[in-house]
């Protein structure tokens, strides 16, 4: 007992010899400067990017086997300019000597000063992070790899979490400390420049099974400094002693924002709880809760496959907020709205998927103001995206969103106008349905409102395009091509049954017109600018009105007016305001813009109206040429000179505006014309029915003229 124990302490004596003499003689001996040129052209060899160790390197070896670090740079790729991808201004860390002796790791905390990441990707795209690592550099690293683990997953055996094997267990370490980061990212496509300063960040005892702390601070700046973001985070962390698993607890994320001159504004980020099984693939938040500029959110999140294929689901729910609070606190002017009561108050909450395949939300429910939508929606995350929709809104008068009407004159337009551009169509690829139980817009109120959407390889259609509205339906489809430029848009529409007064009332304010309409149009354009698409517009329309008045124009009376004029009398007394009609009819052709209108029909109270005519739609103008027949039943109903006009056929002319059109009525010819006709006739000159007087007087002067030839004849053969 006494021998052994003597070998014991004779074993132990030596031992602290070794390690005293190591502590005195390694440090003496060995210069790790030696060394930084090899350490240099290996790490560029497996790096394919220039590497230099530029700051002094030291060695400890007593009570830790520690290495010091002086400034390092990993060097960027050509085309990048000189900058450094990576910088380390210095770097420190140990293992504590004696537990390396049974195969133990104990290391101290690991600390990083003056650290630079510098991320560029250039206007083509390519970017400094790529093909980091020489080829047959990063081929030998995962032969390498392979070699040593077997089947090139898991620790190497000479680092191992057991101990077993000739493996060390790592037991702690000490902490990570860093000091004085910087993470700038340029993108030169985009002009952007985003940089992420971390003052500090540090972290408790880590070890295996174990929770510590975490701690940081950040400073992301955009570009010049339009746009900042402060943050702290707080969070206690904890991985499995094989680190197969991670937990977090307590994780916030607190701080402010500026945008522009506005004042920062707080906003904060908080989770109880997150849990990621790294062997099984799976997380799970609970509760994510997020505050910012008014608006409060929570979030679910439960994730499967998280290393391989990613695939989340959960609930998202905005709590109700004012838009125009929101807008306040981000220092944004509030749009102005015909209605200040309105973005008031809006609210959201969904079910969402996601995956690198997709994304979609279901259950949506989005509410703003007096308005509630509901649907699914979803975006395909391929080269396009696909985008799909069904949505359903209740009610919505948008005219309450629309910029107040003022009294103050409008600004001149500026010359030209608005060229049209559908490039982004050939990339959209969409298929949404809509309906909408009520929607006002430009005064125009439509209920049952239906359509779908869908959009690929640069053609819109919209169909079915279709709505109740005022007692009627409207009913069409829409297509826009924008294969080729100028694109071409087409529109297929019927309007029937509905009342003329209050549609025209509320979309335009024009009350001129009255009646039940039934419209047909298949009308098409094709137009680089906005002034095109009505001077391009081509096509064909019909129009049946029925039971309904020409407001603020008496034709009737008119005529009456007209023709006491033309006899010298008194004008007779206006007994209405407007021209009644039984039924108006016709069809028209649409050329670059104007409208040609060959068959107008339209029955009057003691009037048929026939006739053509034009209406400029660019504009704005009309000519139409009528001709009014004067009905029998005048004879009955008129009295005075007026039954005169039984049976006559007045010409008018219809021109001026749309928002302002006159009659007139050719009195005078119609009077001269029967007076020239009372004479002919009185001359023997009788018209047949349908032929005209210029005929009639042509073919009795021909009879006259061979009558008279005749005689001349018979009187020359008697002589």
């Amino acid at each position: 007992m006494t021998k052994a124990l003597k070998i014991i302490l004779g074993l132990f004596g030596l031992l602290v010899v070794v390690v005293l003499a190591a502590v005195i003689i390694i440090p003496l001996v060995v210069d790790p400067n030696d060394y930084r040129d090899d350490i240099a052209r290996a790490v560029t060899e497996e790096t394919g990017r220039d590497f230099e160790i530029a700051g002094e390197v030291s060695l400890s070896v007593f009570p830790w086997l520690g290495l010091e670090v002086g400034r390092m740079r990993l060097g960027n790729p050509p085309g990048f300019g000189d900058t450094p991808f990576v910088e380390i201004g210095s770097a420190a860390v140990g293992a504590r000597l004696m537990p390396l002796l049974s195969r133990r790791l104990e290391v101290s905390t690991l600390r990083l000063e003056g650290l630079r990441i510098n991320l560029v990707r250039q206007a083509d795209g390519t970017a400094n992070w790529e093909g980091l690592g020489a080829d047959d550099g990063g081929a030998r690293g995962e032969a390498g790899a392979a070699e040593e683990t077997g089947d090139g997953r898991g620790p190497p055996p000479d680092v191992g979490p057991d101990g077993a094997d000739g493996t060390f267990r790592l037991e702690r370490i000490a902490g990570l400390q860093l000091e004085d980061a910087l993470v700038r990212f340029e993108d030169r496509a985009a002009g952007t420049i985003i940089e992420a300063a971390v003052p500090t960040l540090s972290t408790g005892e880590l070890a295996p099974g174990r929770p510590f702390e975490l701690e940081a601070e950040t400073m992301v700046t955009i570009g010049d400094g339009e746009s900042t973001l402060d943050a702290q985070l707080e969070a206690t962390v904890q991985f499995a002693e094989d680190f197969g698993a991670v937990t977090l607890r307590d994780f916030g994320l607190t701080g402010g924002f500026e945008t522009g001159e506005s004042q920062r504004r707080a906003f904060a980020l908080r989770m109880p709880q997150l849990d990621a099984d790294l062997e099984a693939q799976t997380l799970a938040i609970p509760d994510v809760s997020a505050e910012a500029a008014g608006v409060d959110a929570t979030l679910d999140v439960t994730g499967e496959r998280i290393i391989d294929a990613p695939a989340f689901r959960g609930r998202i729910v905005v709590e109700e907020f004012s838009p125009r609070d929101v807008f306040e606190q981000l220092g944004i002017e509030a749009p102005e709205t015909a209605d200040p009561a309105v973005l008031g108050s809006a609210s959201l909450q969904a079910e969402y998927v996601a995956d690198p395949s997709e994304a979609r939300l279901q259950d949506l429910v989005a509410v703003l103001d007096d308005s509630t939508l509901e649907g699914t929606a979803s975006i395909g995350l391929g080269e396009i995206p696909r985008i799909r929709a069904d949505m359903a809104l209740d009610a919505i008068d948008l005219d309450r969103y629309l910029p107040p009407e003022t009294d103050a004159p409008a600004e001149e337009a500026p010359a030209g106008d608005v060229e049209l551009a559908f490039e982004w169509l050939k990339t959209l690829d969409l298929d949404a349905s809509f309906t909408a139980g009520r929607v006002k817009l430009n005064g125009l109120v439509m209920t049952g409102v239906e359509a779908r959407a869908v959009a690929r390889d640069g053609v819109l259609e919209l169909q079915p395009l279709g709505a109740a509205l005022y007692e009627g339906r409207m009913d069409g489809k829409a297509r826009l091509d924008a294969r080729e430029a100028p694109a071409r848009l087409s529109v297929e529409q019927s309007l029937s049954g509905f009342q003329l007064l209050p549609f025209a009332r509320d979309l335009a304010d024009f009350e001129r017109l009255t009646g039940v309409a039934e419209f047909d149009a298949d009308l098409s354009t094709r137009a680089a600018t906005t002034a095109g698409l009505v001077s391009g517009l081509d096509g064909e329309l019909a129009f049946d009105l029925a039971d309904g008045a020409f407001k603020g124009v008496n034709l009737w009376y008119e005529i009456q007016r007209a023709y006491a004029l033309a006899r010298g009398r008194e004008a007779p007394t206006r007994t209405s305001p407007d021209t009644e009609f039984r039924r108006l009819t016709g069809t028209a052709v649409i050329r670059d813009g104007k409208l040609v209108n060959d068959d107008l029909t339209a029955g009057l109270p003691f009037l048929g109206v026939t006739g053509s005519g034009e209406v400029d739609l660019s504009a704005g103008t009309l000519d139409y040429r009528l001709n009014a027949t004067v009905l029998r039943e005048v004879e009955d109903e008129a009295t005075g000179e007026t039954a005169e006009l039984a049976g006559a056929t007045l010409p008018l002319r219809l021109s001026g505006t749309l928002d302002s059109p006159s009659v007139s009525v050719d009195i005078a010819g119609m009077l001269r014309d029967k007076a020239t006709e009372e004479a002919l006739r009185r001359l023997g000159v009788d018209p047949a029915e349908g032929e005209s007087l210029e005929d009639s007087l042509k073919e009795r002067a021909e009879d006259k003229f061979r009558s008279l030839r005749d005689r001349l004849r018979k009187d020359d053969g008697g002589s």
